[in-house]
């Protein structure tokens, strides 16, 4: 059974709180995902996710910790942010990658991305971890604000693509 929100008003949906992602919550986190794509485009959310809280529960693995949260109100999942350990072998100082963010529209603007990252901020301070990144591409432009609205800075790393 999903717990997604599909017609709500922030209004009526109560307070919004931030918690760990668990596996129950892949089905809701792929409708989200699909609902603000307009598309389904991971049919394989649910290992994903599994691969998330895998690193979580081995604590003998080199990067163990995820800060995968979820934002929900009493009826379900409203924001998710999927984040994973980023080792320092691909030259960026150790720290967390956001791999994603997403708030389902008619709770856009109410502060729950932000309570999302702040969580995050959070729980990887208490694990000493110093750096958070993000990696956008240039036409992302409204997801730049809203992490420059979060109190991120643009980083001087060069991404170099090829055609195959």
């Amino acid at each position: 059974m999903s717990n997604a929100i599909s017609e709500m008003m922030p209004t009526e949906a109560g307070p919004i709180t931030v918690r760990r992602l668990q596996r129950d919550d892949a089905e809701a986190v792929r409708e989200l995902d699909s609902l603000i794509l307009g598309q389904d485009r991971s049919s394989t959310w649910a290992e994903y996710i599994d691969r998330f809280l895998a690193f979580s529960r081995l604590g003998t693995q080199a990067l163990p910790w995820s800060g995968s949260q979820v934002a929900e109100v009493e009826s379900g999942v409203v924001g998710f942010l999927l984040a994973e350990r980023q080792s320092s072998g691909y030259g960026l100082p150790p720290g967390v990658r956001i791999v994603a963010v997403a708030v389902h529209p008619d709770f856009r603007n109410k502060g729950v991305g932000r309570k999302l990252v702040e969580s995050l901020r959070g729980d990887s301070k208490r694990q000493a971890i110093k750096h958070i990144y993000s990696v956008l591409q240039d036409r992302d432009e409204r997801d730049a604000e809203f992490l420059e609205s979060c109190g991120f800075k643009p980083a001087q790393v060069k991404v170099f693509v090829a055609e195959t």
